[in-house]
């Protein structure tokens, strides 16, 4: 900035005897607007949370400071982090400006393809197959009009699906018995003299009611004496 001498000096220059004038003028200059960015981190897999820090210099009164991360988002406040959802090659710009001065700088940042997470893999029911009376080696002993209950309901799926219950009570090739409920997962059956095969099977199900693993199945011999 410049000084100005004031009128007075002036004249006294031109009167006064020579060496006892007015001071000789000054020029003094203001420091220069200065900005500085950094982006922590620069680099990593998408999706990348970005924070900067920004450094400002010689500002002569408040300043202001517009930011544009090079993605096609923008803010005002330098302090906020951005993330950046998508790989690529970035500039993060800027601009910091007072009533008078104005100064820029800028950042790369480069995000790298993210790693999808794995599907998670569906795992088949734990089936528990019980019956009363108890099958000894697989086999059910009693006398006719033997009454025996099977039972699967203690069975769980570690994914929450639902549970589809099977039961065929006398093996005469299809399920006398089917569903997803408390009644199906628990049945009675009263069975005559003779030898006769019972079978349990259960799956789980999506919510269409499609299977998603084979049937787990247990196969009883059921021997009923006179």
């Amino acid at each position: 900035m410049t000084r100005r001498l004031p009128m007075a000096c002036v004249l006294a220059g031109i009167l006064a005897v020579v060496g006892a004038g007015c001071p000789e003028e000054e020029t003094v200059t203001a420091p220069a607007l200065s900005a500085t960015c950094e982006a922590r981190p620069s680099s990593g897999p998408a999706p990348l949370a970005v924070s900067f820090l920004v450094g400002v210099s010689g500002a002569e009164g408040p300043f202001s400071v517009a930011v544009s991360y090079g993605d096609g988002a923008s803010g005002t406040n330098p302090d906020a982090p951005h993330t950046y959802a998508t790989a690529g090659s970035f500039t993060a710009a800027f601009t910091v400006t007072t009533a008078t001065q104005s100064a820029r700088c800028s950042t790369a940042v480069t995000v790298e393809p993210g790693t999808s997470p794995s599907p998670s893999t569906n795992q088949p029911p734990k089936a528990v197959f019980k019956s009363t009376p108890d099958a000894a080696g697989g086999t059910i002993r009693g006398t006719a009009s033997l009454s025996v209950r099977f039972n699967m309901c203690a069975s769980t799926d570690p994914d929450g699906d639902r549970l589809y219950f099977l039961m065929d009570f006398d093996d005469d090739g299809g399920f006398d018995s089917g569903g997803t409920t408390g009644a199906h997962c628990r049945r009675d059956w009263i069975y005559a003299a003779g030898t006769w095969k019972a079978r349990n099977c259960l799956r789980d199900i999506d919510a269409n009611g499609k299977a998603l693993h084979e049937d787990q199945c247990k196969t009883y011999s059921v021997v009923v004496t006179p």
